[in-house]
């Protein structure tokens, strides 16, 4: 069983896993991926990157016997700029970027709720992020938060 934090989070990751021009996005999304120990996986891109930050308790808001928490999220869209000759993409990287954290927005503001989860997630800001790698790559990052509420006593269960 997982805590409510975490089956927000698992739905937010499933929702980004889903933009695609397929599906009505202007990009394909090749990988969404969340931390692991051997850091992040960039042999495709566009990747994103789904990060949890601080998660807050809101004691003024929160109503016994539940806590009200908000959640920082941080979804990194990551990608490599193609400048070859034969390239398919001819947008800048700054173009190619603006793009993705669009279609993050969209997508985080198609259920702000995550299926009754959450009270609502908030819009998001974008920030500049640097990746360590030794080839060149593109990164922004979006960051939301989601408010919800679990029982005081138990954060698998919502209130």
């Amino acid at each position: 069983m997982d805590s409510v934090q975490e089956q927000i989070v698992k739905k937010i990751v499933a929702a980004l896993g889903q933009i695609s021009t397929a599906n009505g996005y202007s990009n394909t999304v090749a990988s969404v991926q969340r931390l692991n120990q051997d850091g992040v996986d960039l042999a495709v891109v566009p990747t994103i990157l789904v990060k949890e930050g601080e998660c807050a308790v809101e004691l003024g808001l929160s109503v016994a016997p539940s806590i009200r928490r908000r959640m920082e999220i941080l979804a990194v869209a990551i990608t490599r700029q193609d400048e070859t000759a034969t390239s398919v993409d001819l947008r800048s990287g700054g173009e190619q970027l603006n793009s993705l954290v669009a279609d993050i927005e969209r997508t985080l503001a198609a259920d702000r709720t995550w299926n009754g989860l959450a009270i609502t997630t908030d819009p998001p800001n974008y920030l500049e992020v640097e990746m360590d790698a030794m080839t060149p790559h593109l990164a922004r990052a979006v960051r939301c938060e989601v408010i919800y509420e679990h029982l005081r006593v138990d954060p698998y269960t919502q209130a």
